[in-house]
């Protein structure tokens, strides 16, 4: 694992935006960075140094001293050398860290964005999210990768030139100390005002993307009814919106430069004047009538390189503002409110990849029992709660069909089994543990799910019954056979390799949900949750499905939610929810 793939301290709820994205930052990983552009600035100040006392000594010495001009000169050199290779490396290694985490929190957040119990509690459309995934995250990376490196340099590198100036002359250092709060007090200003752009231009970018996604889903009834033109200049119209508002993000950062840069040149000549002044004998207060050349040209050619990190940084300011004007809706991704499983930093980071490739999750080696003990369910921003009090216990590999009329909370039921929706009030226990206690992946390799529309893969048959494709054909040959689909494949151009078109075309109902039931048996599922798996079949497939439920045998507890009668019969047992569930048998 690279070094840039490790976290930082945990992020807590209660962190500011900042804070949060500093606790994805390793810290290794960034004091590694630090440390190259602190070599850079030492590289810089000797290089600096180096010229300033050879230029000295070039007018004051006579010629038998060239062996010291040359000493100087080659002091000179090396640090040149020392802020080359410095700065060639630390802008690779913030470059690399940037690039990871930005890498790394796009897979964790793509991850989390399709788990159905993250869907169920989220409001942004495919637009918002798309945009969150690219462009905001996008954003992050200038922040890591030039802003934290010159807020480290902005620190350093003032206060070793305010060292090395003050003993040489203490007026000078004055100047320079009283003139550097002035810049990062304007930077905090301005940047005031810069956040609230750069928010504004992240939600208006989101408007404008969610219109066209709109727009684009609807494209066959603009034509139908001649609107293709409207749709075109509300779109026009959007884009010249966010235009405005990315000028006005512009002006606002060439403002801030336009000031700051002001401040640094009356310093700069401020402490040049006084200089002058000194040497030519003008000025004779302080420190002024001692002053030498070689002091004076020091404390010149280091003068600019007090407030080139502070101008650095200014400029770089707006990369700090545009990646908080992210953070709310990305650490919304990564930790909604009432959602179990853990966030970043705590979880995606702090494991090796390749450890947990190769850590295989925990088998169940039984079929689990299943208690509720007055579980109420609600959806997410639904007013009212789906299943109030509900009261349930399932014995381990039991067959139990759950019926009820519509609207009672059957798949509110099998939304919380899966783990997908949290339970408001009571216990869901699974073995005597709650779902959210089971790692995701242990809970993934024991539950199966059938539901009412079989969503099919636009790949081939085999890809479809084993998604993770880890099966060989003799495997997948016998699947097929144990759910009655042998015929099927024998039938297909390719067999197992026929590509189905989108949503399974190309196989009838029945037999897409033979394949979605297949899928659901491929990894021998403990706990099998099936809602209505009969509701589009005929008789005939009913039974045919309802038999190979039968073959089961036990290796598995099936909850399956139904209002068919012959599905409910061929059950171990059955049990009626009331229109608002309560206790059950």
């Amino acid at each position: 694992m690279t070094a840039a793939a490790r976290p930082g301290p945990a992020a807590r709820r209660g962190d500011s935006p900042e804070q949060w994205l500093l606790s994805l930052v390793p810290r290794h990983a960034l004091a590694g960075v630090m440390a190259w552009r602190a070599a850079e600035t030492l590289g810089l100040l000797t290089l600096l140094i180096g010229l300033a006392l050879a230029l000295a000594a070039g007018v004051g010495l006579p010629a038998a001293a060239a062996p010291q001009l040359s000493l100087l000169l080659a002091i000179a050199a090396t640090g040149a050398v020392l802020r080359a290779l410095a700065l060639h490396r630390g802008e690779r290694a913030g470059a690399r860290l940037a690039s990871s985490l930005v890498t790394t929190l796009r897979q964790h957040l793509l991850a989390r964005s399709v788990q159905p119990r993250w869907q169920l509690q989220q409001t942004a459309d495919t637009a918002a999210l798309t945009l969150r995934l690219t462009r905001e995250l996008e954003t992050l990376e200038p922040y890591y990768r030039r802003y934290l490196p010159a807020l480290g340099v902005a620190v350093l590198q003032p206060l070793l030139i305010l060292l090395l100036v003050l003993p040489l002359d203490w007026l000078a250092g004055l100047v320079l100390l009283g003139t550097a709060p002035l810049i990062p007090l304007f930077m905090v200003l301005i940047g005031m005002g810069s956040a609230r752009l750069a928010e504004e231009q992240h939600s208006r970018l989101a408007r404008m993307g969610a219109m066209f996604l709109d727009r684009l889903r609807g494209l066959q009834t603009l034509r139908l009814f001649r609107r293709t033109d409207s749709a075109v200049q509300d779109i026009g119209q959007a884009a010249e919106a966010w235009r405005g508002a990315t000028m006005r993000v512009l002006r606002v950062a060439f403002l801030s430069s336009a000031v700051l840069e002001f401040f640094a040149a009356v310093a700069i000549a401020t402490v040049a004047i006084y200089i002058g002044l000194a040497l030519l004998g003008f000025f004779t207060l302080g420190p002024a009538p001692e002053m030498t050349l070689a002091a004076g040209l020091v404390i010149l050619v280091l003068a600019p390189e007090y407030f080139a990190p502070l101008r650095r940084l200014a400029q770089h300011y707006h990369d700090r503002a545009a990646a908080l004007a992210a953070v709310p809706a990305l650490r919304a991704m990564d930790e909604p409110a009432d959602m179990a499983a853990a966030p970043l930093a705590r979880h995606a980071l702090e494991r090796d990849p390749a450890a947990a490739t190769a850590r295989r999750p925990r088998r169940w080696p039984a079929p689990p029992a299943v208690r509720l003990e007055r579980v109420t369910l609600r959806w997410p921003r639904a007013m009212q709660p789906a299943v109030q009090a509900l009261s349930l216990t399932i014995a381990a590999g039991e067959w139990l069909a759950v019926t009820g009329p519509s609207g009672c909370g059957k798949s509110t039921l099998a939304a919380a089994l899966l783990g997908w929706l949290p339970v408001e009030t009571g216990d869901l226990l699974i073995d005597g543990r709650h779902p959210a206690a089971y790692p995701p992946e242990e809970l993934a390799a024991n539950l199966g799910w059938l539901g009412q529309q079989p969503q099919l893969l636009n790949a081939t048959l085999r890809a479809n019954l084993a998604p993770s494709g880890e099966s060989d054909t003799a495997a997948l040959a016998a699947l097929a056979q144990r759910v009655g689909l042998t015929d099927v494949v024998a039938a297909l151009p390719a067999g197992l390799d026929t590509r189905l078109g989108e949503d399974g075309a190309g196989l009838s109902g029945g037999e897409a949900q033979r394949v979605a039931l297949a899928r659901a048996l491929h990894r021998a599922p403990r706990l099998l949750v099936l809602d209505e798996p009969t509701a589009s079949l005929d008789a005939a497939h009913e039974q045919a499905l309802l038999g190979r439920l039968r073959a089961l045998g036990g290796t598995a507890t099936i909850v399956m939610l139904t209002h068919s009668e012959a599905a409910a019969a061929a059950a171990d047992r059955r049990v009626t929810l009331p229109t608002r569930a309560g206790p059950a048998a």
